[in-house]
């Protein structure tokens, strides 16, 4: 009976575990993850307890990465790629995600509250339900985006391009610089 629980909490953490080679990856780099640019693409990290102090996520590769669930907030994501990227339930408060890649990113549910998505691409990005209350969106592409039943409370949308993104049922209370958005028309096919 031992045995068979014990081999179904291993099947069972195997399945939601993030994947053990990409585990190592971060693992080896523990004394030189001060250097930026880490590739991380297309690993499943969802487990995977991140730390602004020991990893350096500036021009990290996180393109097809999961990163469901996971907390990033505070995390410094300058000129990183998260372009089609899990982002489902992450916390990414205060993160600062300057100039960041988030095309076709799934970012449903995150908590994106007072981050810096300024000059951030969001082309075609899934932020449903998602809070970014005093997000700072300034400059930042959101053309094609998903926004329905989102909270934008007191976000700043300085030079934001907005076209073709949905705002169904969208929180906009107090938006910022909300009449210099950009509509430029494009096309999300």
């Amino acid at each position: 009976m031992i045995r068979i629980f014990i081999l179904f909490f291993l099947l069972i953490t195997n399945i939601y575990a993030a994947n053990q080679k990409d585990l190592v990856k971060l693992l080896k780099l523990s004394d030189s993850s001060k250097a930026a640019g880490l590739d991380l693409s297309n690993a499943d990290l969802r487990t995977y307890k991140f730390s602004d102090e020991k990893t350096n996520l500036q021009n990290a590769n996180l393109s097809h990465t999961n990163l469901a669930g996971v907390d990033l907030s505070k995390m410094n994501l300058t000129n990183a790629n998260l372009s089609y990227s899990d982002l489902t339930n992450t916390k990414l408060t205060s993160a600062i995600l300057i100039n960041a890649n988030l095309n076709h990113a799934i970012l449903t549910n995150a908590n994106l509250e007072m981050s810096d998505l300024s000059y951030a691409s969001l082309f075609s990005a899934a932020l449903t339900n998602a809070n970014l209350e005093n997000a700072n969106l300034t400059k930042s592409d959101l053309s094609c985006a998903n926004l329905n039943n989102a909270n934008l409370t007191k976000a700043n949308f300085a030079s934001a391009v907005i076209s073709n993104a949905s705002f169904t049922n969208t929180i906009t209370t107090d938006v910022q610089n909300y009449e210099t958005v950009i509509d430029n028309h494009a096309d999300c096919a």
